[in-house]
């Protein structure tokens, strides 16, 4: 006796990556971990938000491409990276022009200690990129040649770079009695 093996065909569902309903169905598939990707990012809960929105709305433009990539998800969190990054440069750059025409800028609701944790608070003092690499490397659990090609530099920047930012994070939360 024969035994047949047919495929329900609704069982086996495989999104078309190429249209509007495919990007929904990655966008409700991807959301929560970008969002905790970006949120170790930036270290608010609403810049997280907007973060994740605007890197959303980046691979909807592009999802064409996004979609036919052979990992979608690493697209994404290329796009969510670069994008924290530019942003971090432009508030950069808005500052040094409102220090030199002497306008007043506020300090941040994110830099008050009451509201953090004390890890975050202790990646908050790492430079962006510096802390992007942290976050890439120990938290996504990316290799130093993954983070290498994302942040468009050497392996050995990405070392060196993690080995200061974690000896600063071990001295941060030693000072708070914690260990790393």
């Amino acid at each position: 006796m024969a035994v047949t093996t047919e495929v329900d065909p609704r069982a086996v569902r495989v999104p078309d990556v190429r249209s509007a309903a495919g990007f929904e169905e990655f966008a409700r598939t991807a959301q929560q971990r970008l969002y905790r990707t970006a949120y170790l990012l930036c270290g608010d809960a609403e810049h997280a938000r907007d973060l994740t929105q605007t890197t959303l709305a980046k691979l909807y433009q592009h999802w064409r491409k996004a979609g036919a990539a052979e990992h979608p998800h690493a697209y994404a969190k290329t796009v969510l990276t670069r994008t924290f990054l530019a942003e971090r440069r432009r508030r950069l750059r808005d500052l040094l022009v409102l220090t030199r025409t002497g306008g007043t800028v506020r300090e941040p609701a994110a830099d008050q200690p009451e509201l953090r944790v004390t890890l975050l608070a202790a990646l908050a003092e790492l430079p962006p990129r510096a802390r992007a690499m942290v976050v890439l490397r120990y938290w996504d659990d990316q290799s130093v040649a993954s983070v290498a090609a994302l942040l468009r530099c050497s392996e050995a920047t990405v070392k060196s770079q993690c080995s200061r930012s974690l000896a600063r994070l071990r001295v941060r939360l030693a000072d708070a009695g914690l260990s790393l």
